[in-house]
């Protein structure tokens, strides 16, 4: 090999690698065809945390307390279930709608009775209406007059001819 091919190849293999490092400077450079701003670094995603859960949804909206009393040191209470129109007296201990009711205790200084599940009922709030009370005296109807009958109001009778039979066709 001659120191003149020596030469040119290591000039073309300089040249070649001065032309790959200005190829990879142009890939660097701005490149019309792109929007402004799309080469710069993105921002991390913002990672929120989950949303808390829901409270808890009552077992049976439609369970109401309506009352109670308290007879020979035992509470009783008046369990109403607006959606089966059905309700019940019952004592600690004692389950309504199935078991899937069960009473589990009663604070008697706050009127709450908590239910089965970590649940709570307070007594219904009274409407503050007086209902009509029938009273013990009798309701006397209105009398009404006989009709008597006068030619005037007496019903238009109809009179049907007699059947005539008629002999049969031969």
């Amino acid at each position: 090999m001659s120191i003149r091919f020596m030469y040119s190849f290591w000039i073309y293999f300089i040249w070649l690698g001065l032309f790959n490092l200005s190829f990879l400077d142009a890939q660097n450079s701005v490149n019309p065809f792109e929007r402004p701003g799309s080469r710069q670094a993105k921002a991390p995603p913002v990672i929120r945390p989950a949303p808390p859960p829901p409270a808890p949804k009552p077992l049976n909206p439609n369970i109401e307390l309506r009352g109670m009393f308290k007879f020979k040191d035992e509470w009783h209470f008046s369990i109403f279930d607006r959606g089966s129109n059905k309700g019940a007296w019952l004592k600690i201990g004692e389950s309504f709608n199935d078991g899937k009711v069960k009473i589990e205790g009663f604070d008697p200084e706050n009127e709450k009775l908590s239910i089965q599940g970590g649940y709570t009922l307070t007594l219904k709030n009274p409407s503050n209406q007086v209902l009509p009370v029938p009273s013990g005296q009798a309701v006397k109807k209105p009398s009404t007059p006989k009709k008597i009958n006068t030619p005037q109001n007496r019903p238009r009778a109809i009179t049907i001819p007699p059947r005539v039979n008629i002999p049969p066709r031969k």
